[in-house]
């Protein structure tokens, strides 16, 4: 029997637990779902309350296990936030004979240079993706293991989050549970919503994703099964609310019911003659709403965000070669007509995208709304790579010698040692050093770092 892997995305409107293993066939079979609001306690995928969190995390984990008849140890969690964004690096090592041949080790050394190449204060690496290889003058190479060269070169996208907010999702899932872990490592929410809805061909081809959420929109293109940009954008379903309960004049739930039950992306799809009678406090008379307004003010948002995602894409360069459109995803991809109204936007052939590709028996059919696209990749991530190369990889390194990473060297002198230093050049120009001098000057040089200040040769 396969593993079963648990995905886990806190979102910012509820933590969603999936649990899930490969079946006989390939395809991956669900075996519980739990979800806990975090309305509140979330915003914008950043954690605001820690403790509710957890209470949440709890409630969605406890649901599964009671579902599946499991115990939930690990899981492979999702981190996400407006402030995540992405940087190229490039790296490059010279090897010691051209004729040999490329191994998985100097691949593997040049992303750890590229790594440690990268310095920013208060943030933290979360993934770092190779784009493409040179080897000597031989450009836009793939995969570079197996070709004989001198020079290796590689070009990295890392996608970077400020450490504070890594920090706080992961202790709302540590302490979720006694020795609860995470396994290999939060992933970039999107990226792991490409794993449940995108094919292998729409990767190989070209085409964007577009996860729109409560709090965010987030963008990641692929071209060639690569990941070539992300990025995101702080307006999505929650905009769309707060722009009804502002033109329409009703409280932020009412707005929230009229845009999930009464909402649409076009507003000609809608009769005007239509309205909805929304209840007052304190006696007063209902406040009758016209759905027709409601979805004139939900078209002219949603264009603007469209407008904002194309926008993005040409800025990546890879507007032309996205050759299979856009796939929409998330909560928000359920509005009614959204995908029309996208394409009319972009220009661009645009589809729905359900976490249903190579999806089995399923435990409720409720997991194939989009709204749980990340937590249904996040389990195919514990099964398989982002990035295919690296299923290749992890046999090959089996063999392969084991990387030593290279600890900078701590350049910093503090004040006791510019002291001694200028005593020590001091004395040299007063007298030289005698025998015994000399002396504990080398054993100074041996065993150094072992002597406290006070520490003296007498």
């Amino acid at each position: 029997m396969n593993e079963i892997i648990v995905g886990l995305d806190i979102g910012s409107k509820q933590v969603s637990v999936v649990a899930g293993r490969l079946d006989s066939l390939g395809k991956l079979e669900i075996l519980g779902l739990g979800k806990a609001d975090t309305t509140g306690r979330v915003s914008k995928g950043v954690v605001l309350n820690v403790n509710k969190t957890i209470e949440a995390v709890q409630s969605a984990i406890e649901q599964v296990e009671n579902q599946a008849n499991i115990h939930i140890r690990g899981v492979v969690a999702s981190i996400a936030g407006p402030n995540i964004h992405s940087s190229k690096h490039k790296a490059g090592i010279t090897r010691q004979t051209r004729g040999e041949e490329v191994t998985v080790t100097d691949v593997d050394q040049v992303a750890n240079d590229a790594q440690r190449t990268f310095i920013s204060q208060g943030n933290a690496i979360v993934h770092n993706l190779p784009q493409e290889y040179s080897v000597d003058s031989a450009n836009g190479i793939q995969e570079p293991v197996g070709i004989s060269g001198l020079k290796l070169q590689g070009e990295f996208l890392m996608i970077i989050s400020p450490q504070a907010e890594l920090d706080k999702t992961k202790r709302c899932i540590e302490r979720s549970k006694d020795k609860m872990e995470i396994e290999g490592g939060l992933v970039y929410s999107p990226l792991a919503a490409s794993l449940a809805v995108l094919t292998e061909q729409e990767k190989k081809t070209g085409v964007a994703l577009v996860d729109i959420g409560s709090g965010i929109t987030e963008i990641v293109i692929y071209y060639k099964n690569i990941v070539r940009h992300v990025a995101v954008l702080p307006f999505a379903g929650d905009s769309i609310t707060t722009d009804i309960e502002q033109g329409c004049g009703v409280s932020i739930e009412q707005a929230e019911q009229l845009k999930v039950k009464f909402g649409s992306a076009i507003a000609d799809e809608v009769a005007i003659e239509e309205v909805v009678s929304i209840p007052s406090a304190n006696g007063r008379k209902p406040k009758i709403v016209s759905v027709k307004n409601v979805a004139i003010i939900i078209e002219e948002r949603l264009k603007e965000i469209m407008a904002l995602v194309v926008a993005e894409i040409t800025r990546s360069g890879y507007l032309n070669r996205i050759n299979c459109g856009i796939v929409i995803t998330g909560g928000t991809a359920q509005m009614p007509y959204i995908d029309q109204l996208f394409e009319r936007v972009a220009q661009r052939d645009v589809r729905i995208g359900y976490p249903n590709e190579n999806l089995g028996k399923t435990f409720t059919e409720e997991i194939k709304n989009p709204t749980y696209s990340t937590a249904v990749g996040l389990v195919w991530r514990g099964i398989r790579d982002i990035d295919e190369r690296e299923e290749a990889y992890k046999i090959l390194r089996k063999d392969a010698p084991v990387i030593i990473p290279v600890v900078p060297v701590n350049t910093t002198i503090n004040k006791s040692s510019r002291e001694n230093t200028k005593s020590t050049e001091t004395n040299g120009k007063k007298s030289s050093l005698g025998f015994f001098g000399k002396l504990k000057q080398a054993a100074s040089r041996i065993i150094g770092e072992d002597l406290g200040d006070n520490d003296k040769y007498e």
